[in-house]
């Protein structure tokens, strides 16, 4: 089955789960009142304000606050008024933006059936619908309804984006969770704020309170904007650095993947990981001068007074990394990643826990793209013998430690799955023509020297 087919079977999925939550929802739930269908009114004009200024959070998705007044009308309204407000309300939002037709359906059906998952959750915990403060008992319900539309909403992003790119929608659905945990944890009495606002002084006020969060949100935005295009500038020098060596096409993207990977599993989570991640892109940046390139570009072995201008290049990297006020931190990973465990490496000879412990997660990371990409002398290494080479330089090249805890089984499984992503999403431009004639494949061996960087 392809992707686009993959995808297909999960939008129906979905939309055949939203349809029969909301049929149930219909014939089983409370009788909406005509004060409940006024209030969807309003919370639908709110909802679909709020999807219209969505921003993007990545390649494949993006970020709202429509949630808000989704789940303030479902604490007061929850019976299929609040299911049909969210159907209308997304519907609308498709059309203005003009979605292509499988992702607007997709949209309208995750969020119904968020939406439907909430509302029943709610009810289930006897939730009442709010005519004034919530009890104890309503608000044990408010929590569960929030945390299940939260959760199911991303799980079915996840899902469909997993199937779209080949990845693994737990780790994504996992991901999302915990980089949104805090925005979600606060977003609670907003939800409740909204909803008694409406109930206690109609939506006038409401109105009035919602507009400076929208200011708010669309700050935020800018914020979101000014990531995207430093980062997008970021990926721009490293592919500048790259495009002298078609042999090392992607090699700094693959790189921070695996860097995060390895990051996670020697404990090193959150903002810090992601830093490590950026390090890893910046690896390579001193590269960019003009006396690398015919070097990079050589596709047999290196002599030893090439060999010696290659070594220069983790400190040219670090001084230009150490312009950028922002990534300070990172220079002692980019000046050190080329550094040895038990002290052969360069520029400095370090030798274990002298060396940063960022500059020894690129180095493992680096190495490990190296030998499971194709090069001009060799295809690429299957992951037993990209394993079994890390086993060997463990406590030589590499940080025991780190090696041992890459080596767990779920660490191990999760890199195999990034290594098989990368190498799809930033393929290596190969030409095998490009191998010197009669000259060997070289050695798997990653401390040999002379040799080719990567």
């Amino acid at each position: 089955m392809n992707r686009e087919t993959r995808v297909t079977r999960i939008v129906e999925a979905v939309s055949a789960a939203a349809l029969l939550g909301a049929a149930a929802l219909l014939a089983f739930g409370p009788v909406p009142t005509p004060a409940q269908w006024a209030a969807a009114v309003f919370f639908a004009a709110f909802g679909i304000l709020a999807s219209v200024l969505a921003y993007k959070t990545s390649r494949t998705t993006a970020g709202t606050i429509g949630f808000l007044p989704f789940l303030s009308l479902a604490v007061i309204a929850p019976n299929i008024t609040a299911v049909a407000t969210v159907f209308v309300s997304i519907l609308v939002t498709e059309l203005l933006v003009r979605r292509a037709p499988l992702k607007a359906a997709f949209n309208v059906a995750q969020f119904v059936f968020a939406e439907v998952a909430a509302v029943a959750a709610y009810t289930i915990l006897d939730g009442r619908a709010m005519t004034g403060h919530l009890s104890t008992r309503s608000g044990i319900a408010f929590f569960a309804m929030v945390a299940a539309w939260l959760a199911l909403n991303k799980l079915a992003v996840s899902v469909v984006v997993a199937a779209a790119d080949g990845r693994n929608a737990r780790d994504h659905w996992v991901s999302s969770m915990r980089v949104s945990a805090a925005y979600d944890v606060l977003s609670f009495p907003l939800i409740y704020f909204f909803a008694y606002s409406y109930v206690a002084y109609g939506p006038g006020v409401t109105s009035m309170l919602a507009l400076p969060l929208l200011g708010v949100r669309q700050l935020y935005k800018q914020n979101i904007a000014l990531q995207k295009i430093n980062e997008e500038l970021l990926q721009l020098m490293v592919a500048t650095v790259e495009a002298q060596d078609p042999y090392t096409s992607g090699h700094s993207q693959r790189v921070a993947r695996y860097a995060r990977v390895i990051a996670k599993a020697v404990g090193i989570g959150g903002t810090a990981s992601e830093r490590v991640a950026v390090a890893a892109l910046l690896h390579d940046v001193g590269k960019i001068y003009g006396e690398f390139a015919p070097i990079l570009r050589k596709p047999g072995r290196l002599t030893d007074a090439e060999y010696e201008v290659m070594k220069t290049h983790p400190a040219r990297g670090a001084s230009l990394v150490e312009k950028v006020s922002h990534f300070a931190d990172m220079v002692p990973a980019v000046l050190s990643h080329h550094e040895a465990w038990d002290g052969r490496g360069y520029p400095h000879g370090l030798a274990g826990d002298a060396i940063p412990v960022t500059a020894r997660v690129i180095a493992l990371a680096d190495t490990i793209d190296a030998m499971s990409t194709s090069r001009p002398y060799r295809d690429a290494l299957s992951a037993e013998v990209v394993r079994a080479e890390i086993v060997k330089e463990s406590g030589r090249q590499f940080d025991p430690r780190m090696c041992a805890a890459l080596l767990r089984p779920e660490a191990w499984r999760e890199l195999v799955s990034e290594m098989a992503i990368a190498t799809r999403e930033y393929p290596v431009a190969t030409d095998r023509a490009a191998q010197r004639e009669g000259e060997p494949p070289r050695s798997v061996i990653v401390s040999e020297a002379p040799k080719r960087i990567v």
